[in-house]
């Protein structure tokens, strides 16, 4: 066979023959794009097989531009058609590249792969291959798809392909914290009628996996409630902090909470998923909370006080108005419950639900993320980071319009949007009050602040975010999403402004990140309704169209420098509050030093 020419070596290629196919597979050629570094793919149309290489992958010709519209593997650019003992490369066609890529934009607008149990396990091997990606129940966060299989195949690393036999399924997934299947993938060829035998197995061992999770749980419940924690002089407080990697704020909140506890001396557990496969099994959970024995639990946004003896320390942080305290009815509330909550409006649901012990606490910032780089030059421009809400309102309700011009008309005046005022809205529509608070009135002051920006602003400007490209007026501006963290604090640092729009709340996250990066904060005017502190000296405040114009128009600076602010929104300065204004303060003589636990 002759060898790929030099230029061949970097590109993805399609070949007509599964023997130049494999050769050029286990060379293991690099390509790097614009995701990194990665292995060069070797495609190739025959049959499947049962070698294990990632990057070597089957695919039908007669089926090509089928496969490649339902998944999002690299295109390959180049096609190797041996003829006589020599392979010869040429172009893919680049009508065939662009029918795929128009297909692509058709059917992965929305997710068309399944967590799937294979019976055919060559299948299984090809289709793990291709990483697709699934839905799990979140508007932004996907997992890798899961294939399982029977039979036998020869050892690989291939992570997302898991050997299940059909008689080990109820006891491997009992305690498993991968998901479970949810489709069966079956030989076209396999009789219709052990199809249905299949398909019907798998749906009783589904419900027999149910019924032995609840049974588990029941009893694991029972000896978790009954489980004493115990003191013993010097050793340290353990403390338990649960979480998900289906958030996309607060599932770093909670590592960044574990790393100020331990720095207090604390030994953590953050209980999470390890990776985009796995979801929350409570078994497992209550397994490994029975093993830590924990001394105290943190959650955030969640009242999970039904598993733990009396004696555990449970301490809730309210940092997003969520169903449980928003329904007003009377929840169960031990006495070593401790509820910590970002803003007045919270403490008003939580009161209704009963709850006795409120403290405050704002959100707070990663350090080791959000600072400020004194040698970087900062540009002149101003920028704005958050998702637009605009897919929030249905602009074909003639009520939700009016109510939305009602709203933006005392927005132009620079009105007060006080609970009196939002109350005589409402009542005047067909809307309660939460839908007008938590959905228009949200969207008029972030989206119409923005449309602000972009329609004066004598300073460069950049939006960051989701759904802005829909928006005609700032669509030109839109410079894509941003996941949170890094990202987000680069894009701080590199500018001298950054909007803040909040229609209650003074000290809010962004407003803390934004100040942390030493970017200065141009926030919303929400300080006739908002809880002090209002941070005079260190933002500049816009109430109208026009003030904001003044402010980019003339340059202006804050009285004291943004970093002074962000000193008291640390995950530091949280957990001490967090100690001192719950049980935790008569448990401290006991800690000293020791480290991360993770689960």
């Amino acid at each position: 066979m002759a060898q790929a020419s030099e230029e061949n070596l970097v590109k993805d290629i399609f070949f007509l023959n599964i023997k130049d196919a494999y050769a050029e597979a286990v060379k293991r050629n690099k390509i790097v794009d614009q995701q990194g570094e990665r292995l060069q793919y070797c495609y190739y149309d025959g049959l499947l097989t049962d070698i294990v290489l990632e990057n070597f992958i089957q695919v039908p010709a007669d089926d090509f531009v089928k496969f490649f519209s339902h998944n999002r593997l690299p295109i390959p650019q180049v096609i190797a058609i041996s003829q006589d003992g020599v392979v010869h490369f040429n172009e893919l066609p680049a009508d065939i590249i662009e029918e795929v890529k128009r297909y692509r934009s058709q059917y992965l607008a929305e997710y068309i792969h399944f967590d799937s149990y294979f019976v055919d396990p060559l299948l299984a091997l090809n289709v793990a291959k291709q990483r697709n990606r699934v839905y799990c129940n979140h508007p932004t966060i996907d997992g890798l798809q899961l294939c399982y299989y029977r039979g036998e195949l020869p050892e690989h690393g291939i992570k997302n392909l898991v050997h299940v036999e059909l008689h080990d399924f109820v006891d491997f997934f009992i305690l498993s914290k991968l998901r479970m299947p949810e489709m069966v993938e079956m030989p076209d060829e396999l009789e219709e009628e052990l199809k249905r035998a299949v398909r019907e197995d798998m749906a009783n061992a589904r419900d027999d996996i149910i019924k032995k999770r609840l049974a588990l749980m029941e009893q694991l419940t029972q000896q978790a409630k009954a489980q004493k924690p115990v003191i013993v002089d010097g050793e340290p407080i353990r403390i338990v902090i649960p979480s998900t990697r289906l958030t996309t704020v607060m599932q770093y909140c909670s590592q960044g909470l574990a790393k100020a506890f331990e720095k207090r001396g604390y030994q953590v557990l953050v209980h999470i998923e390890a990776n985009d496969m796995e979801v929350r099994n409570f078994a497992d959970f209550l397994m490994r909370f029975i093993d830590f024995n924990p001394h105290a639990v943190f959650y955030i946004n969640n009242l999970r006080n039904t598993f733990y003896h009396e004696d555990v320390v449970n301490i809730i942080w309210w940092q997003d108005p969520m169903p449980e305290i928003k329904s007003g009815q009377l929840l169960n509330w031990r006495k070593n419950d401790f509820n910590f909550s970002i803003s007045p409006i919270f403490d008003r649901y939580l009161e209704q639900c009963s709850a006795e012990n409120v403290e405050r606490q704002h959100f707070v910032i990663d350090e080791d993320v959000f600072y400020s780089d004194d040698n970087r030059q900062r540009q002149q421009k101003i920028i704005f980071v958050g998702t637009s809400y605009l897919l929030n309102v249905d602009f074909s309700d003639d009520w939700q319009q009016q109510v939305i011009a009602q709203l933006v008309e005392l927005l132009n005046r620079g009105g007060c949007f006080d609970q009196q005022t939002i109350t005589g809205i409402a009542e005047n529509s067909p809307f309660e009050y939460e839908f007008v608070f938590w959905t228009l009135l949200h969207y008029v002051i972030r989206d119409y602040s923005v449309k602000w920006l972009c329609r004066h602003s004598t300073l460069p400007v950049e939006i960051y975010g989701r759904y802005w490209d829909q928006d005609s007026q700032v669509a030109p501006f839109f410079r894509g999403e941003l996941p949170h963290g890094v990202e987000v604090a680069e894009v701080y640092r590199s500018a001298a402004y950054a909007l803040v729009a909040h229609p209650f709340e003074i000290n809010s996250q962004r407003l803390a990140e934004v100040a942390a990066c030493g970017c200065i904060p141009v926030v919303y005017d929400c300080r006739d309704v908002a809880e002090t502190p209002h941070w005079d000296e260190y933002c500049l405040f816009f109430k109208t169209e026009d003030d904001l114009k003044h402010i980019i128009d003339n340059r202006l600076r804050p009285a004291k420098s943004p970093l002074l602010l962000a000193q008291y929104f640390t995950y530091d300065a949280a957990v001490d509050h967090f100690i001192e204004k719950s049980a935790l303060k008569a448990l401290s003589n006991y800690l000293e030093p020791c480290g991360h636990v993770s689960a």
